[in-house]
């Protein structure tokens, strides 16, 4: 038995089949640890508590649940047994690639095996030994991973042209946004104009470095028009220079009595 073969071939099988959730795959490589402990004998004997414990599952339903599936989907096959003194059987079937591919169909185990019904409880008849059906399973879930395939690589060049498109109009912005900003002025030229509107020397020199310094940037914006902007820093210059001086208006004459 070589196991790395059989991992392989049964995560080629989980990767296109689409009936099986994480909770399957749990369940499946807590019972393959069971198998290597027994030294991959058939059948193993397992304890519930046990494998539920190794799988993280925590609701017997969903036990029941995943283990009658992967018996009915070919993966295993599972013996229930209704007595607390002896535990279910599970026999674990060979999924290795080569295995299939190289030798021919053999009986996976000997004697009789159980059938279930929608309880996980033996109908009571032996059925004669069967071959593994793997190669069929595995023809029908290559063909449903094919189109699940093509599904995704459909869903993933949508997203690659809806990238490229996002891409494409954020360096179009880009691109409007650099042609529409100003070419700096000098500083000989923000004097000037300060001079020329009667504002003081000493904030046009602060409003070129303060601009200068920021990239001529207005915000995240480049800057449009840099004569507006001045005007603007002289306004505010005005306003604040107003909220520091006292208002004289209502002052209090103090030689009036009281």
């Amino acid at each position: 038995m070589n196991y790395i073969l059989h991992l392989n071939g049964f995560f080629g099988r989980v990767s296109g089949d689409y009936r099986l959730n994480p909770t399957h795959i749990s369940l499946y490589m807590a019972l393959f640890q069971q198998w290597n402990v027994h030294r991959f004998r058939n059948p193993i004997s397992i304890a519930r508590e046990e494998v539920m414990a190794t799988s993280h599952i925590h609701s017997r339903v969903t036990y029941h649940k995943c283990l009658r599936e992967l018996h009915a989907w070919g993966y295993l096959q599972y013996v229930p047994s209704f007595n607390h003194y002896r535990g279910s059987l599970v026999y674990m079937l060979s999924l290795a690639v080569e295995e299939q591919v190289q030798k021919k169909p053999a009986f996976i185990c000997t004697g009789g095996e159980q059938e279930l019904d929608a309880d996980c409880r033996g109908a009571g008849r032996d059925l004669e030994p069967s071959l593994n059906s793997g190669n069929s399973l595995n023809s029908l879930n290559s063909l449903n991973g094919g189109e699940t395939a093509r599904a995704h690589e459909g869903g993933s060049n949508g997203e690659a042209a809806a990238g490229s498109e996002r891409k494409e109009k954020g360096c179009a912005e880009k691109e409007k946004k650099a042609a529409s900003a100003i070419t700096p002025p000098t500083l000989e030229e923000v004097r000037h104009f300060f001079r020329v509107c009667g504002y003081p020397d000493l904030e046009s020199q602060r409003f070129f470095h303060h601009y200068r310094a920021n990239g001529w940037m207005v915000g995240r914006q480049p800057m449009q028009d840099w004569q507006a902007a001045a005007h603007k820093w002289a306004c505010n210059m005005y306003s604040q220079q107003e909220a520091h001086v006292p208002e004289l208006k209502g002052e209090r004459n103090y030689a009036e009595p009281l």
